[in-house]
């Protein structure tokens, strides 16, 4: 007798948690919400934003919610969504946009999800990964996010240094960012209409060799205190880069 595999082939529960993260992602209409949990305090937030009445909803007092989540040490605030990731987009879909960030194995989901924070307020539609060597739409990138993410593509490819030749022939200006640039990111200044993609390299080995050879700029971040210190978090040299390209055109 041929044995069930239900169980085997069943994918675990899918959950973000955090405020912002979850009263975000209950707006968004391409969302499938499976069920929520909120503290009784939690709910009356929410009924006051008039965003409950289309969504499932389990009341529980926060010790429950605490042990619901005991082994994955979340700070979820009160407020739990179990619901399916989001859709990734195509890359062929994006490539109508003005401003690009991609990601060469950048694996900390906390650093993506300040990186899509970021890139909402500066103007970047999507955030492009690689499948290999990144986390993924997971609870604590969700939580770093802050929302962000229901705002932000993402698009997963195989290969990171093929996109990038095919966004340089669709017309994009491909600039990385590396501690050995030669140009200063505050002095890169493109027309307002030119594409560009910003790319930063992973936590530690930054832009990998190939990467670099298909970027047209290579930029640091001036350092003002003119000495060797260059310990900027990935998502802080994104925030800097994104602004410097904001202002510089």
């Amino acid at each position: 007798m041929r044995k069930n595999n239900d169980n085997r082939n069943k994918k675990p529960p899918h959950y973000i948690w955090g405020h912002h993260a979850v009263v975000s992602a209950l707006g968004n209409p391409k969302r499938i919400i499976k069920k929520l949990y909120l503290t009784e305090k939690n709910e009356a937030h929410l009924n006051d934003l008039n965003i409950l009445s289309q969504h499932q909803v389990k009341i529980l007092h926060l010790g429950e919610i605490d042990r619901l989540f005991h082994q994955q040490m979340v700070t979820h605030q009160g407020f739990v969504l179990e619901t399916l990731p989001l859709q990734k987009k195509p890359l062929d879909e994006i490539t109508n946009s003005k401003l690009l960030v991609a990601l060469d194995q950048v694996t900390d989901p906390q650093n993506i999800g300040a990186i899509m924070r970021s890139a909402k307020v500066f103007g970047a539609s999507s955030i492009i990964t690689t499948k290999k060597h990144s986390p993924g739409e997971t609870g604590s990138l969700a939580k770093a996010a802050s929302g962000a993410l229901e705002y932000i593509n993402i698009v997963e490819v195989t290969n990171l240094a093929a996109t990038l030749t095919l966004l340089s022939k669709k017309g994009f200006i491909i600039i990385g960012l590396d501690e050995l640039g030669d140009s200063m990111m505050s002095d890169v200044k493109l027309d307002h209409d030119q594409p560009r993609v910003l790319v930063m390299g992973s936590e530690g080995k930054g832009l990998r060799r190939l990467t670099k050879t298909k970027c047209d700029i290579m930029a640091v971040i001036e350092n003002k205190t003119n000495d060797e210190f260059s310990t900027l978090n990935v998502s802080v040299s994104a925030a800097i880069s994104l602004y410097q390209l904001s202002i510089g055109n």
